[in-house]
C-alpha cells in the first residue's frame, strides 16, 4: 500500500476548517484548573469593595489573543467585586490605548448585564507610560507616590490634578498600601516585579503569554508570587471558575471545578455571562493540535513506508 504525499494547500484548507469550525459551536470541555491559575482566583476574589490594587499592562496587539482575553478576565472580577485600580504600563508606549480600549470593551459589557459601569477618576485612572521598564518598576517599589504625583488626569468637576488626589489613589502612601499588585505582561515586565517588588510584601499575580509560562511557573512555585494566568489555558480557567466557582458542591453535592492545592470554597458569578475567549478559543486549540497529531502520525507511517520500499529494491 502507497501512501501519496498530501498536497500543502490540503492541510493549509484542513487547518483552516479545523480552527474555524469550533468557533461556531458551543463546545464544553471538561476542565481542572491548574494550581497557578486557582490560586490567582483565590487571589482575586477575596479582594473586597473600595480596595486598590495596582494593574500593570504590558502588552499590544502582537499578544492580544492571551493578553486581551486575561485582562478582560481579570476587569470583569475588579468591576464586579467594586474593586478600584491604578492602570500604568513601561513595556511599549502602545500598550496604555490598548487596555484602555479593553475597559471601554467591559464597560459595554458590565452594561449589558445590569452592572455599573467603572469611571475613570472615581473608579480606575491611568498612571500613565514609563519607558525603561527596570527602572520604572524599581521607582513604583521604592515610592510610588513621588512616581504617579506627577501625572495628571480630569476629575468630575473636568479640573486638571494629579491622580494621587484621586479617590482611587489618595489614600496610597506607598507599595504595600495596595492590596494587590498585578502584571499582564508578554515581555519581561514580570521579571522587574519579582526583582524589584517582591520584597515589598505586597501580593503579586501576572498573566503571560503561553510561551512564558514555564518561566513564571519558577516564581510561582518559589513563592515570589501568589498566582498567575498562563495562556489561553490560563484565560479558559478563570472563565470556567467564574461560571462554576471553586471546590463549589452543586444541588447533588458534587465539586464540578476543583483544586487540590487551593481548599477554599470560592463562589463565581452563577447567572451571568462569563465566557470570553477562553471559552471559544481553548476547543479550536484542541481541534487544531489533534489535527497536527494526525499529521505527525500521515507523515512518519508515510516515511517508514517508503523506508521499506527502498530497502526492497
Amino acid at each position: 500500500m502507497k501512501i501519496k504525499t498530501i498536497p500543502k494547500y490540503t492541510v493549509y484548507l484542513l487547518l483552516v476548517l479545523a480552527a474555524s469550525i469550533p468557533l461556531f459551536f458551543d463546545i464544553k470541555m471538561p476542565n481542572k484548573p491548574v494550581d497557578s491559575s486557582a490560586a490567582t482566583f483565590k487571589s482575586l476574589m477575596t479582594l473586597e469593595k473600595g480596595d486598590t490594587v495596582l494593574l500593570g499592562t504590558d502588552w499590544t496587539g502582537s499578544t492580544r489573543g492571551e493578553s486581551k482575553a486575561e485582562l478582560i478576565a481579570i476587569l470583569r472580577i475588579l468591576m464586579r467585586k467594586e474593586v478600584k485600580f491604578a492602570m500604568w504600563s513601561s513595556a511599549d508606549a502602545q500598550s496604555p490605548r490598548c487596555a484602555q480600549d479593553v475597559i471601554t470593551e467591559v464597560n459595554a459589557m458590565m452594561k449589558k448585564e445590569g452592572s455599573r459601569e467603572y469611571k475613570q477618576w472615581e473608579d480606575w485612572v491611568q498612571a500613565g507610560f514609563y519607558p525603561n521598564s527596570d527602572v520604572a518598576i524599581n521607582n513604583v517599589g521604592q515610592d510610588v507616590k513621588k512616581m504617579f504625583s506627577p501625572k495628571r488626569g480630569t476629575d468630575s468637576t473636568g479640573k486638571l490634578r494629579s491622580v494621587m488626589e484621586s479617590p482611587v489613589l489618595e489614600k496610597i502612601q506607598k507599595i504595600e498600601d495596595f492590596k494587590l499588585v498585578i502584571d499582564v505582561t508578554a515581555s519581561k515586565t514580570s521579571d522587574f516585579h519579582v526583582q524589584f517588588i517582591s520584597s515589598h510584601k505586597v501580593p503579586m499575580i501576572f498573566a503571560v503569554t503561553g510561551v512564558m509560562v514555564p518561566e513564571t511557573d519558577v516564581y510561582y512555585n518559589s513563592g515570589q508570587i501568589a498566582g498567575f494566568l498562563g495562556g489561553l489555558k490560563g484565560v479558559y480557567d478563570v472563565e470556567v471558575m467564574m461560571d462554576k466557582g471553586l471546590n463549589v458542591p452543586d444541588k447533588d453535592g458534587k465539586i464540578e471545578v476543583a483544586s487540590t492545592k487551593v481548599t477554599d470554597q470560592i463562589a463565581g458569578f452563577p447567572g451571568k455571562d462569563n465566557t470570553g475567549s477562553g471559552s471559544k478559543y481553548y476547543p479550536t486549540l484542541h481541534f487544531a493540535l489533534a489535527l497536527m497529531i494526525v499529521l505527525v502520525v500521515i507523515g512518519n507511517v508515510e516515511m517508514a513506508m517508503a523506508r521499506k520500499g527502498a530497502k526492497n529494491s
